[in-house]
């Protein structure tokens, strides 16, 4: 028998997120770019409360987006300022505030949500996102995923990685993005990672 689950959340019912979900608005427009197997994973799925928890987003869901529409449009538009926020030798570091933000123009910061094996997937398939400038942050703490060992020290969660680009953007005067707003945006992740921590096999592995 399958157990119901929120619509909202996409989690059953018995462990639903939406009382922790409270929307914080930014002035960056964020875009998850999802892979189908990020997209089925309901037990966490940190990309869904990513959306979830900020008012200015959207999710997409596949591989190859080089002829998806809205990202098109988005990427095309002339009163956008899109970039990618993922790692490389071009981006320019939020740390260090080498990013400058066009002021006429909305900007737009595409997130890959995947592991990283999968993001490289996308990036191959999708030219037009490939293409992006890149925006990037040194990771100075490790993730607070703590059910689970990442490959690597800079591997953050979605919602983690949105935080650090908020925080970031906000101490260089480009949002207004305070203490409060990161507590909100992370309440539903630090619940999800005390429910998987009370299942069986749910400590880090």
């Amino acid at each position: 028998m399958c157990r119901p689950c929120c619509h909202a959340c996409r989690r059953p019912r018995a462990t639903c997120l939406c009382d922790r979900i409270t929307p914080v608005s930014t002035r960056t427009h964020f875009v998850l770019l999802t892979h189908p197997r990020e997209f089925k994973k309901t037990r966490i799925g940190t990309g869904r409360i990513t959306h979830l928890s900020l008012s200015r987003s959207e999710v997409h869901v596949g591989i190859d987006f080089q002829r998806h529409g809205r990202v098109n449009a988005l990427i095309n538009a002339p009163d956008t300022d899109c970039r990618l926020l993922y790692p490389g030798p071009d981006a320019q570091n939020l740390c260090r505030g080498e990013y400058r933000p066009h002021q006429a123009r909305l900007p737009v910061f595409f997130l890959i949500d995947s592991t990283w094996a999968c993001a490289r997937q996308v990036l191959r398939r999708s030219a037009n996102v490939r293409g992006l400038p890149r925006v990037g942050f040194d990771v100075t703490a490790p993730s607070g995923f703590t059910i689970k060992r990442q490959p690597r020290t800079e591997c953050l969660a979605t919602v983690e990685a949105a935080h650090r680009c908020l925080t970031l953007l906000s101490a260089d005067g480009h949002e207004d993005f305070g203490p409060a707003d990161g507590r909100l945006l992370l309440a539903p992740f630090r619940r999800i990672m005390e429910i998987q921590r009370g299942y069986p096999g749910g400590r880090r592995t």
